[in-house]
């Protein structure tokens, strides 16, 4: 019976995947297209919680971290390679989703924080311990499964028109603000949790230095774009913007080490 259902819940949670990647943007109105998304999200997060009941947690943990850095990492250099055209140190990543091989982008980013889920689910539990703050834990996997849900819209939403390119950037910058607290809160319990060691934690912290990094020019250079296109301010918002695709770049791949670097450590000291 579990099997069926395993079975059942993984076919559908396909299916509504490629629902939601394949959904005609252009065709449906604001409302409809915002109304169909919520709907499509909750059945395919019961899809989730139903295969994670039944199936997904019994697979060892590290193999959802190894798989969350494969498959973004792979679906990264396969979008480059076939859009031999965009520059990675010139244009965001953002663009590279418009160019013929952003498709694989998208879909990388889509199923690599699907496995991200169960990932901090059983990292939150691995950690628990009786020096461990219990409420600290929670919200640590409250921020990994809100950094990983709104990664896969930012993936979902590609720049279509002005709606679908503003719920693209504000999806990217809830999932950016999501995994700095997230990446904070996990290295702080695994600070003082003696099955890890301090070079897992200052890797957590590393990444949360990153993303503080790459925001404050961020904010400072959106900031900058409310003021005319003749005015300092903006011609300095401009000059800040030019680093932005490089430390964008940085950033995506370093979170991706994350999860490589924990799950490499996971599997060394049998935690699961």
């Amino acid at each position: 019976m579990n099997k069926n259902i395993s079975i059942l819940g993984l076919i559908l949670h396909i299916i509504i995947f490629f629902i939601i990647y394949l959904i005609p943007f252009n065709l449906l109105s604001e409302i409809i297209l915002t109304l169909v998304l919520i709907l499509l999200l909750i059945t395919y997060l019961t899809t989730f919680y139903l295969l994670y009941h039944f199936m997904f947690y019994r697979i060892p943990i590290y193999i959802y971290g190894i798989g969350v850095f494969v498959i973004g990492f792979l679906g990264n250099v396969i979008a480059i390679i076939f859009s031999p055209e965009y520059v990675m140190w010139e244009k965001s990543i953002s663009v590279l989703g418009h160019h013929p091989g952003g498709m694989f982008m998208r879909i990388g980013l889509i199923i690599s924080y699907n496995l991200a889920i169960p990932f901090f689910i059983k990292l939150s539990k691995a950690l628990k311990d009786e020096t461990v703050n219990d409420n600290l834990r929670k919200l640590a996997v409250a921020c990994g499964l809100f950094a990983s849900v709104t990664a896969m819209l930012t993936g979902t939403f590609s720049g279509i028109n002005d709606f679908i390119s503003s719920l693209h950037g504000l999806f990217a910058l809830m999932s950016w603000l999501g995994g700095l607290v997230g990446t904070f809160l996990y290295g702080f319990l695994i600070l003082k949790n003696s099955k890890f060691t301090n070079l897992i934690k200052n890797i957590s912290f590393l990444i949360t230095g990153i993303l503080i990094f790459y925001l404050i020019p961020f904010f400072i250079v959106n900031f900058c774009n409310l003021f005319p296109e003749t005015s300092p301010v903006y011609d300095f918002g401009r000059s800040i913007f030019l680093i932005m695709a490089t430390f964008e770049w940085v950033l995506i791949f370093s979170i991706l080490l994350w999860f490589l670097f924990n799950s490499i450590y996971l599997f060394r000291e049998n935690i699961n």
